[in-house]
């Protein structure tokens, strides 16, 4: 049963009431509001909403550093919102700031790239914003039901948005893919969370890991966490659930393929390291191997496919797709730690330069599609002599990608391969090692057809506000690798707040409690 909110928990849940109130806005000013101002009116609004979000944010994380006992005296917080729907942690306030900027670095791209009508910016925006609460709510809850109902709503958004160029047939196509595949993992998880709940008896992630790593290991749990792994493999596309990622970023504006490379997969990624946390703090040595097991064989087969399937690839949003779920086995493979904290931090500094990484590289993909009606290889020919800034910002994406010094995206794979290697997983060393030379080469194609290609094109002078958000993004992959050791001291200590959060607000009153703490270095 969920209780009415107490009014501790509706100035926690501040940024999310925020955003679905500028969702609110934007509906109703729509109606009384009309023509091209209209447009410029309702960015305005999102904006005030995305800033009114991320600043709430910034306050509660603040307020989260005074000390436990200062903080329960004077009641400024309840550890889980909504009767224990959702956690309430350093790792809620880090999401929603974390998905609110890249929302408003994918509508700088908005603005730039489509040339929209005016009646349909309600929509859009109606959708992002949608589609973004969903995504800070499925990364930030601990309850089955509270889980399906955010899935849903960051899913269904998303299906419109790839579809949202009516006229373009390819956009028809990937959408009705989407759709489908979507529709087939939602009703496969449900099924995967009907039998958990006929299992334990319970939504609540605590209950059902404890019910569930307790005794032997049986096929009807497998069965069970097998059809939840598959809606959350879905939204991550890891293979095999991953058939749908590149028709769909091929068809929908680069915008919208930014969106969802990023957002997406991260909401999700956080959402499974909840769950595998509970799973694994509460598991015994034999059912932590099988988990560890089976997040060893996704995360390989996931970044091998992808990155030998991408070699084909003439669109270059289609390739970054590819390049989209190779990462996502590479951030999968930071789940594979379960002792302690490092594997966290590594995955949440990942996600932070891929952030740069994918928003720039589909910036640079958007323009070029601009400006020329298609975002194929041979478009970016030339493009050194063409272009010289933007050929330049796209190497630099490019070489992150692959995880090259002087970049952000090598320290990001050098946090991530230390703390596999710290925790015995060779395998998977070795795994990302070898994936990291395969992907080298198709990135390569990209720059050897801007350097190395004669030009059949004129020349392509480009400015404006995508310019410069793709010169940020490049400049923010330089600065991070700079402040290596602050991005990893920041993922690292999020990770440890998140750890203890756990023990005060559920594990403290677990019989082996304690024991879970020491173990856990709590």
């Amino acid at each position: 049963m969920i209780d009415i909110p107490h009014i501790v928990e509706i100035f926690q849940i501040w940024p999310i009431i925020g955003l679905v109130v500028a969702l609110g806005l934007v509906l109703m000013s729509s109606i009384f509001i009309e023509g091209r101002a209209s447009k410029y009116f309702l960015l305005a609004v999102v904006w005030i909403g995305l800033g009114v979000a991320i600043l709430s944010a910034v306050k509660l994380f603040s307020l989260t550093n005074i000390p436990t006992a200062v903080r329960d005296t004077q009641e400024l917080f309840a550890t889980n919102l909504i009767s224990g729907s959702i956690i309430f942690d350093k790792i809620f306030l880090f999401m929603t700031v974390f998905l609110s900027v890249f929302l408003g670095g994918v509508l700088v791209l908005s603005v730039s790239l489509w040339r929209k009508p005016a009646w349909e910016w309600p929509v859009y925006l109606c959708l992002l914003l949608g589609s973004l609460v969903g995504m800070i709510l499925l990364s930030s809850t601990r309850h089955m039901i509270f889980f399906a109902v955010a899935f849903e709503l960051a899913s269904m958004p998303s299906y419109v948005l790839v579809g949202f160029r009516k006229f373009n047939a390819k956009s028809a196509e990937g959408s009705a893919k989407y759709v489908v595949f979507g529709a087939v993992a939602s009703a496969i998880m449900m099924y995967g969370i009907s039998l958990l709940y006929g299992l334990t008896g319970s939504f609540d992630f605590q209950e059902i890991a404890l019910s569930l790593s307790g005794g032997e290991v049986q096929v009807t749990k497998m069965m069970a966490l097998v059809c939840l792994l598959v809606g959350v493999a879905f939204k991550i596309s890891l293979v095999p659930a991953h058939f749908w990622c590149p028709d769909a970023f091929e068809a929908a504006g680069a915008d919208v393929g930014a969106w969802l490379s990023v957002a997406s997969k991260s909401a999700a990624i956080v959402a499974l390291a909840r769950f595998v946390q509970f799973l694994t703090l509460s598991g015994n040595d034999q059912f932590n191997h099988y988990v560890v097991l089976a997040l060893t064989v996704l995360a390989i087969v996931t970044m091998t496919v992808a990155n030998l399937s991408a070699y084909w690839q003439t669109s270059v949003k289609r390739l970054l797709a590819y390049s989209s779920i190779a990462h996502a086995g590479y951030i999968v493979c930071g789940l594979a730690v379960i002792s302690g904290t490092a594997g966290l931090g590594a995955v949440i500094a990942y996600i932070l330069v891929y952030l740069l990484m994918n928003l720039g590289a589909f910036g640079v993909a958007g323009l070029i599609e601009r400006e020329t009606g298609s975002d194929d290889l041979t478009r970016f020919r030339g493009l050194g002599t063409r272009n010289p800034w933007l050929a330049g910002v796209m190497m630099v994406f490019l070489f992150s990608l692959v995880g090259l010094p002087p970049l952000a995206g090598f320290a990001a794979k050098w946090i991530l391969l230390s703390v596999l290697w710290q925790n015995g997983l060779t395998i998977l060393v070795c795994a990302i090692l070898l994936n990291t030379m395969l992907s080298l080469f198709y990135y390569m194609r990209i720059a050897r057809a801007m350097y190395f290609e004669s030009a059949d094109q004129a020349d392509l002078p480009l400015g404006g506000a995508a310019m410069i958000l793709v010169t940020v993004c490049a400049a923010g992959l330089l600065v991070l690798f700079i402040g290596w050791g602050v991005l990893n001291q920041f993922s690292a200590n999020l990770a440890q707040a998140n750890l203890e959060w756990l023990f005060r607000g559920v594990f403290s009153g677990h019989p082996f409690g304690s024991w879970i703490a020491l173990s856990a270095g709590v």
